[in-house]
């Protein structure tokens, strides 16, 4: 059977930077269903048509996976407008409350007394990502 729009897909997979780093690989199943948001669109794009224990590689650039790095979403906060956190380490996710109510995740980059310096870019914005994919069901 192939991976199309609707079906339920279960693969493992490999992720590398540009360097060839290992940044993620699935030891158990990645299991969801095609066209319901649960992946990047342009992931599901790379894998449709694929069948059952066939493997593929393919690069994903910035704009089609996390996004292009938005220097302006570095920014710092005093320690007063984060309330809650004690122990804030470089590092450390934190989730921020936005004026309009949402939460915005937010990665430390350095933490003093006073200043918090964070950065509210996915970890991965601005890399071009290459998956090692093998399909191993499809429903």
């Amino acid at each position: 059977m192939r991976v199309l729009p609707g079906c339920h897909v279960r693969l493992r997979y490999t992720l590398t930077d540009e360097e060839g780093q290992v940044l993620y690989q699935s030891d158990d199943e990645v299991e969801f269903t095609v066209g319901e948001g649960e992946v990047l669109p342009a992931f599901e794009e790379a894998i449709m048509e694929m069948e059952v224990g066939e493997q593929r590689v393919f690069t994903l650039e910035p704009e089609e996976a996390f996004g292009t790095y938005q220097p302006e979403w570095v920014f710092r906060l005093s320690r007063q407008q984060v309330v809650g956190q004690a122990d804030i380490v470089p590092g450390q996710m934190l989730h921020l409350s936005t004026p309009e109510g949402e939460t915005l995740p937010v990665y430390v980059i350095s933490a003093d007394e006073e200043t918090i310096e964070v950065d509210a870019n996915h970890p991965l914005a601005g890399k071009r990502l290459t998956y090692h994919v093998e399909i191993l069901r499809v429903e």
